[in-house]
């Protein structure tokens, strides 16, 4: 299918703040300049509001939107910050966002960017507000770590039914992991949380929990005592535990029921102690080496139930692909393999916001998380 994407835009003079009438009168312009395309369908079934600073590739945010908009079409807010500006500013432009989809059916999604430097970021949930459109959800992808005291996002937040988030990006891991979890325990008002990182991790979830469908690989599962787990350090901070490896941890003890006991960080890795009633688990977490460079990437987890099974899960940059294999009794060794899902960002943020209900699962996830790294201090 030929795919193409076009783009008409059109800058707004703000001289006191965001005037909606004038950003709407622009919008409605630039669609009436397209009328005579063939097969333009204009459709609203979302709003999207994306933060990002402005150091951020704007021509990669706009081709990411373009996607998205043919998968959600609907209204996206841009709201590109400078923290660091002296003087405050607040600027707009209007445009059109169309994605063709064969000869002769364009779909059509409508942007307002604003851009907000200095002291002009503390209002600039104002000028977001009145432009979202009524009666359909509002999603907010912040593209930065979220802050609990950050004034600006937690008023991002309460306008949105579902806040999407990217934990791959988290500059300190460990720092940021507990500050996301003080944000989902204590502002409970906030619409539901969506993180891109959770979204790779499906994969891996999928083939851990298949092995409790195994008649054979059942009664050891509920005797694990020691969990390994192997991942690429975080490019921002090589000493900290990546937030993949932090999350799949959490989701195992989360579901099985373990309690975080305590934890100790050594020179090449760290080690929990988890207990499930009179079982004790100890969790080792180390980087692996031989990955080094794959972007912060879970690389392999095994669990073992003693010295009668193991069963573990390898990433292979070369498929690339996920491996897993069961070693019972050291006789039965099962094997099976799956494509690892290699999506794009603009891919994973459609999927999120095909989603509007509470993620329980990841809520409880990143609490066992933060617990986790509460015993490193």
């Amino acid at each position: 299918m030929d795919i193409q994407t076009q783009e008409s835009a059109a800058p707004i003079s703000l001289a006191k703040g965001v005037d909606v009438g004038k950003v709407e009168k622009e919008l409605k312009a630039l669609w009436h300049s397209d009328d005579d395309a063939r097969g333009v369908t204009r459709a609203c079934t979302m709003n999207l509001v994306v933060y990002a600073d402005h150091t951020e590739d704007r021509h990669a945010i706009g081709d990411m939107l373009t996607l998205v908009n043919g998968v959600h079409p609907g209204r996206v807010v841009l709201l590109v910050a400078n923290r660091e500006a002296a003087a405050p500013r607040l600027g707009a432009e209007a445009s059109v966002r169309c994605r063709m989809l064969g000869a002769n059916q364009i779909v059509c999604g409508e942007q307002v960017t604003l851009e907000a430097d200095g002291s002009a970021l503390a209002t600039a949930n104002t000028a977001v507000a009145p432009l979202l459109l009524p009666d359909v959800p509002v999603f907010l992808w912040w593209k930065d770590i979220p802050h609990y005291e950050d004034r600006l996002f937690n008023a991002l937040a309460d306008l949105a039914d579902r806040v999407v988030i990217d934990s791959a990006a988290f500059d300190n891991p460990h720092n940021d992991t507990q500050r996301l979890a003080e944000v989902l325990g204590s502002h409970h008002e906030f619409g539901y949380f969506s993180d891109l990182n959770w979204g790779r991790l499906t994969s891996w979830r999928t083939l851990l929990a298949s092995f409790w469908d195994v008649a054979d690989c059942l009664p050891h599962l509920a005797n694990i005592d020691r969990v390994t787990v192997e991942y690429d350090p975080p490019d921002s901070n090589k000493n900290e535990i990546a937030a993949q490896a932090l999350l799949v941890v959490g989701w195992l003890a989360s579901r099985l029921g373990w309690e975080v006991v305590k934890g100790e960080k050594g020179t090449e890795a760290a080690w929990f102690t988890l207990r499930a009633g009179a079982r004790e688990i100890i969790v080792e977490m180390r980087p692996d080496k031989e990955y080094e460079g794959n972007d912060a990437l879970l690389t392999s987890i095994t669990l073992n139930a003693g010295r009668r099974a193991a069963f573990s899960i390898a990433y292979d940059p070369n498929g690339p692909k996920l491996e897993t294999i069961a070693n019972i009794e050291g006789v039965r060794n099962v094997s099976r393999l799956l494509a690892y899902e290699q999506k794009t960002e603009a891919q994973r943020l459609s999927r999120e916001m095909g989603i509007l209900q509470r993620d329980n699962i990841y809520e409880a996830t990143l609490g066992v998380a933060a617990q986790l790294l509460a015993t490193l201090k």
